[in-house]
């Protein structure tokens, strides 16, 4: 998994929980939780997971997106869907 790659998702991500959770301040890292963004609930995990396949041009199955624990993840799930 080429670092360059890496970046480049985090970079597009963080520009989709901007846009989603309409906070141009926010900041994600490989970390972030949804303890860490107040608004961030299991009905707007949903909406965002929605834009982020929207964004990437791929689709999580169910099990995937509640298995997340955190950006990282994503992050990696995104990267492999890519790939293939």
């Amino acid at each position: 998994m080429s670092e360059n790659l890496n970046q480049n998702i985090s970079i597009q991500l963080e520009k989709v929980f901007k846009s989603f959770f309409k906070n141009e301040a926010l900041t994600i890292s490989k970390t972030t939780t949804t303890e860490d963004i107040e608004s961030w609930d299991s009905l707007n995990h949903m909406g965002l997971i929605a834009e982020i396949e929207k964004k990437f041009e791929i689709i999580f199955d169910f099990y995937e997106v509640m298995e997340f624990e955190n950006v990282g993840e994503l992050i990696k799930s995104i990267v492999n869907k890519k790939a293939n």
